[in-house]
């Protein structure tokens, strides 16, 4: 475990063999943390890892007082630590072996098709017998009806009744099978709200024209790109990667690549997405609060454009023909947004009501 990363709990949560687990980095979350761990416990999550990175507005103490979480701390640099994954990969080394991972933000909500039916266990239970031991997400933004600024959340009650609405044409492609590439799973999904709006001319650009950009964006992160100063322009600037692999089966050695994606496993056919609540009224001042932090990947670069979207379109939404409201999994799954299969379909058929959690943690 990094030197730096404290574990300042006293909470004894077991040896959690056979348990599922969330793993998480949060920074100043505290009124988002009640609703997100009530939802991820309605699903049958057991057990939360959470690494603090020095909140300063309660979230720590709240953590605290929850009987499920492990809190760790560490005031170390965010973007120093691969935007927090080296932190969830050491919380995953010392407690996931053998246990299903998910791995969440604070504004992400995990559903799954028949989620309100199925909980966590049975469908972990469904991929181990399927010998898969990963699940494909997409996050899919979440927003309001009206202007950003009206989507004023109240803490405790849940995301989707501040932002119920999303967009229903997201797809899922290949990436460019470049020689040099190694990446696990190359596809890609695109779309929702965020390409829309602040990346429009992304929208219809091909697979081809999407790899020339990445390999710009990648040039302004090489040594190369410092010299003739490229790190502080938006030149090679991609919209936000909305491919995830949220959930995974751990056994030694197993850890997530990046945030977006494990090192190799087999991946289930039924797929998943994790609701992302990010466009809060409060949006514009987390983008200027991530902009003048610097600890995001490419730079900050996506919340500058942020910043400089709501300075000229002041009191702007994100309601189009396409927006459709958010009221279970199945609308998910009717716009291809998530995919289910012929045996998980009939498992749901077998569950007449919807479950208790399986909240014991497995002997």
């Amino acid at each position: 475990m990094n030197a730096a990363l404290n574990r300042i709990d006293h909470h004894s949560l077991g040896s959690g063999k056979g348990s599922i687990d969330a793993y998480m980095v949060i920074r100043n979350e505290a009124d988002r943390l009640p609703f997100l761990l009530e939802h991820h416990r309605r699903l049958g999550v057991n057990r939360f890892f959470v690494c603090d990175n020095d909140s300063r507005d309660g979230s720590t103490e709240f953590l605290l007082s929850q009987s499920d979480c492990a809190v760790y701390h560490t005031a170390d640099s965010f973007g120093e630590a691969g935007c927090g994954m080296n932190w969830i990969n050491a919380m995953v080394a010392r407690h996931g072996a053998g246990n299903w991972c998910l791995f969440i933000d604070a504004d992400e909500l995990f559903v799954y098709p028949h989620c309100e039916k199925i909980g966590l266990r049975a469908f972990c239970r469904f991929l181990e017998a399927s010998g898969h031991e990963a699940v494909f997400a997409i996050m899919v933004d979440m927003y309001a009806a009206g202007p950003v600024s009206d989507a004023i959340y109240v803490r405790g009650t849940s995301f989707i009744d501040t932002c119920p609405f999303f967009d229903t044409d997201y797809k899922v492609r290949a990436k460019a099978a470049l020689p040099f590439s190694r990446n696990f799973l190359d596809v890609e999904a695109v779309g929702g709200p965020r390409l829309r709006v602040f990346y429009p001319h992304y929208r219809n650009l091909g697979i081809w024209p999407m790899a020339v950009a990445r390999a710009a964006r990648n040039l302004r992160h090489h040594s190369l790109g410092k010299v003739i100063g490229l790190q502080k322009t938006d030149i090679g600037s991609l919209p936000p990667d909305i491919t995830k692999v949220p959930l995974m089966h751990c056994r030694d050695g197993q850890r997530w690549a990046t945030n977006h994606r494990t090192v190799p496993l087999p991946v289930a056919e039924v797929t998943a997405a994790l609701l992302h609540f990010k466009l809060f009224a409060n949006f514009d001042q987390r983008a200027h609060s991530e902009v003048n932090r610097g600890e995001h990947w490419d730079a900050g670069v996506e919340y500058r454009r942020y910043v400089a979207h709501a300075k000229k379109h002041p009191g702007a939404g994100f309601m189009y023909e396409n927006s459709a409201r958010y009221r279970s999994s199945a609308d998910l799954k009717t716009h291809g947004i998530i995919r289910s299969s012929t045996a998980f379909d009939a498992l749901a058929e077998t569950i007449q009501a919807d479950p208790v959690p399986e909240r014991a943690v497995a002997s």
